[in-house]
């Protein structure tokens, strides 16, 4: 009776929410796989993650989080724990299926190995409203064992997303959250399962939410098509405190205010306007004369500009590097098997969110500015 009531009490929180925007932290690939892990996950992850519910409590808009899958890393025992660590937020939970939340020992039995997941969490695609957009979650692992899986959405799925799609409104936002990827980053291509999903929203404004990469991006895919990957909240499989691609730990915060979303990445235990990291001279491998600049969150609608004793000088110019927190902790401070030390360096590759600039002028101020793609600016000063 106590869940029925609860339930209930939830349906009513998402229904006044219609039209009076939302604040969705999204969670990336929580993933323990060991009794270590998941005590992290509830006594260091979790408890920081609530401080920003609080912090969204105080708005006076709704509340809620969703979990980007791998929701577990094969420990299908962790998955009501989990459920309930962020549960006891006090705000609604959604979760998609990933493909580490298949039990590790059943093979050729899709319908077997997504049973543990369906028991915790319910249906694996369904549909809910948050202020003014449609959210749709959507099971992109096509299963067969826990070495050999596909990303793609079956016939019954997309059906179903048909017959779900029409009940929207043309100008109401849709959001569809799932594990893996619509869109290869490295390649710059949206991948063929996506487009058929892209092809039934038409010509609706539409954001992906997606996890499995581990790392951050934010990319406009398509015509009033947004995709965001959102990092690993733990860092890199909670063998590195940083993901590979430089994104500190933390999580991907979505707002919507009078029908308009915004969003950035969180750092855990950080303010919402901490978004630029900065190495000095002689520290960047091959960039030893300029000041290199991390802009966490950045996709390719930002600016990064740069100041020197109070004077504009302009952009900052853009380089492809493996990110230096990240290669200094792997380096000098990991003490992992060979195995996780190859894991850890293999998934080091050079990414799009640095800039440099070279001083005119010794021991100068320099001071970064960077802009985000709703006008938020955000500063931070090198001496």
């Amino acid at each position: 009776m106590r869940k029925i009531l609860l339930t209930l009490l939830l349906l009513a929180t998402l229904t006044h929410t219609r039209g009076e925007g939302f604040n969705l932290i999204v969670v990336g690939d929580p993933q323990p796989q060991t009794e270590e892990q998941i005590a992290r996950l509830e006594h260091d992850i979790v408890p920081q993650i609530g401080t920003i519910v609080e912090e969204y409590r105080a708005t006076g808009y709704p509340t809620a989080i969703l979990l980007t899958g791998d929701v577990v890393w094969d420990t299908m025992e962790f998955l009501p724990r989990v459920k309930a660590m962020f549960e006891s937020l006090g705000v609604p939970v959604y979760a998609v299926i990933g493909n580490h939340d298949h039990p590790a020992d059943i093979s050729n039995n899709e319908r077997l190995a997504e049973k543990n997941f369906e028991s915790t969490f319910g249906r694996r695609y369904y549909s809910f409203t948050l202020g003014d957009t449609h959210f749709i979650a959507l099971d992109n692992i096509r299963y067969s064992d826990h070495d050999n899986y596909s990303i793609g959405i079956d016939r019954k799925q997309l059906r179903w997303l048909r017959r779900d799609i029409r009940k929207v409104g043309r100008e109401q936002r849709i959001a569809i959250a799932m594990h893996a990827p619509a869109m290869n980053f490295r390649k710059g291509e949206v991948l063929d399962y996506a487009n058929e999903i892209i092809d039934i929203v038409e010509d609706r404004e539409a954001h992906f939410i997606t996890g499995h990469r581990h790392r951050h991006a934010t990319a406009d895919i398509a015509p009033r098509i947004v995709e965001h990957s959102v990092a690993q909240v733990n860092g890199n499989l909670w063998f590195a405190p940083i993901c590979s691609d430089g994104t500190p730990q933390g999580v991907f915060c979505i707002e919507e205010r009078d029908n308009e979303w915004r969003w950035h990445h969180r750092i855990l235990g950080k303010s919402d306007d901490f978004q630029i990291v900065a190495w000095r001279e002689d520290f960047v491998k091959e960039h030893e004369e300029y000041i290199v600049a991390k802009v966490i969150g950045w996709d390719d609608k930002w600016r990064v500009e740069w100041q020197e004793n109070g004077i504009a000088m302009g952009a900052m110019e853009q380089i492809e590097i493996v990110d230096p927190d990240y290669m200094y902790y792997v380096e000098h401070e990991a003490d992992y098997s060979d195995i996780i030390m190859a894991r850890l360096r293999r998934s080091a590759y050079p990414h799009k969110h640095y800039f440099r600039c070279r001083r005119t002028i010794e021991n100068s101020e320099i001071t970064i500015v960077a802009t985000d793609r709703f006008g938020r600016t955000f500063t931070h000063k090198v001496e």
